[in-house]
C-alpha cells in the first residue's frame, strides 16, 4: 500500500525521452497523435503512484530499478520514500542491458 501523498518526478533523462518520443511521433504520425500518445504516459505515472510495485524488478540492470511496459515503450522507475522517480522512458527495442547511460 502507498501513501496518498506519493507523487512522481521525472529525471532530466526521462523528460528528454518524452520530448524525443513526442518529436518522433509528430514527424511520423502528426501533431494530434503525438500529443495523445505522450499524454497517456501521465496515466501510467499516476498508476505507478497508486500501485508502485506493479512493475517488474530490473536488478539485472540496477538494484532498485523497476520497469513497466507501456505500448511500444518501457518506463523505468525507482520507488523512493515519498515519490516515484521516473528514470527513463525507452523504446522496447532498445538493448537496455547494455545501455550505457544508466544513472544510480
Amino acid at each position: 500500500m502507498t501513501s496518498p501523498n506519493i507523487f512522481y518526478e521525472l529525471s532530466p533523462e526521462a523528460d528528454h525521452d518524452l520530448e524525443d518520443i513526442f518529436d518522433y511521433t509528430e514527424s511520423h504520425f502528426g501533431l494530434n497523435q503525438a500529443r495523445g500518445y505522450v499524454s497517456t504516459f501521465e496515466a501510467v505515472f499516476q498508476q505507478l503512484c497508486r500501485t508502485p510495485h506493479i512493475g517488474k524488478h530490473r536488478k539485472e540492470i540496477r538494484v532498485g530499478l523497476r520497469s513497466l511496459v507501456k505500448e511500444q515503450h518501457v518506463v523505468f522507475y525507482r520507488i523512493l520514500a515519498d515519490r516515484i522517480r521516473i528514470v527513463r522512458v525507452l523504446h522496447g527495442s532498445r538493448d537496455v542491458l547494455n545501455f550505457s547511460q544508466w544513472r544510480p
